[in-house]
């Protein structure tokens, strides 16, 4: 079974305060992976590092075995925020192209 995310050995924070240390996760083609855990806990930000939103301040993450971030696999791979988000990897332009692109997929299926 092919790997779909690889999270290895990171570590993600906010300036000097660590969130995530020494994270290891692989999930698989066909696998569904649920987080739980309190707010805070550092959910949100393992899946913005996943999505290219945050670099790794140490670690690799990859997807679909590209390292991450990656504007190209940003039309293979879908992300709903909680709240409103832009792409830190992209410019506002960029950031507002992506947004326009969704909206008109959406319309058309």
């Amino acid at each position: 079974m092919s790997i779909t995310i690889q999270v290895s050995d990171l570590q993600q924070g906010y300036g000097r305060t660590i969130v995530l240390k020494d994270i290891n996760l692989t999930v698989h083609n066909g696998e569904i992976l649920g987080l739980i855990g309190p707010s805070g806990a550092g959910k949100t930000t393992l899946v913005s590092t996943i999505m290219g939103m945050l670099r790794p301040q140490k670690g690799n993450v990859t997807v679909l075995g590209q390292p991450m971030p990656n504007r190209q696999l940003l039309g293979k791979i879908g992300y709903m925020a909680q709240t409103d988000a832009l792409y830190s990897a992209l410019t506002a332009r960029e950031n507002l192209n992506f947004l326009v692109l969704c909206r008109e997929f959406g319309r058309n299926h």
